[in-house]
């Protein structure tokens, strides 16, 4: 009778555990990726290349009036790359500014055109480098 009284409970803590057991792993056959309703963050660690600021402060003047402040952040492709960032500077800075000169205010008020302005600058400064710019990144950016 004691027996019984242990055995019966068993019996139900045996199927309950397979049946948990066996449906996670059909669930996961059946739809492989999902996790019991969270998502799976895949992080990708990407290694900074060297930053390089330049020296000075921009003072910008606008298409049609206006004027941009900002400090300029140079991210280089690899370690070689900040030698040859540094000994154009000077090239890199007249892209600069000739680029940012070119926009009116309107381009340069919101992110997304903040965002496009990073792309043309990484676009021009790598013609002037040899494509060693992995980003361009702003430290300050004021317009008036």
């Amino acid at each position: 009778m004691k027996i019984k009284r242990i055995i019966v409970p068993l019996i139900f803590i045996v199927i309950g555990a397979g049946l948990g057991v066996g449906g996670t792993i059909a669930k996961d056959k059946i739809f492989p990726g999902s996790s019991s309703g969270t998502a799976q963050v895949e992080k990708v660690t990407e290694e900074v290349g060297p930053l390089i600021e330049m020296k000075d402060e921009f003072m910008i003047n606008l298409d049609g009036g206006g004027m941009v402040k900002t400090n300029i952040v140079l991210e280089g492709v690899n370690k070689k790359s900040q030698e040859k960032i540094t000994a154009k500077e000077i090239f890199l800075r007249d892209r600069i500014i000739s680029v940012i000169g070119s926009k009116g205010i309107d381009d340069i008020r919101t992110n997304e055109g903040r965002e496009k302005l990073k792309e043309e600058l990484l676009t021009e400064l790598n013609n002037v480098c040899g494509d060693q710019v992995k980003e361009v990144l702003f430290k300050n950016f004021i317009y008036d």
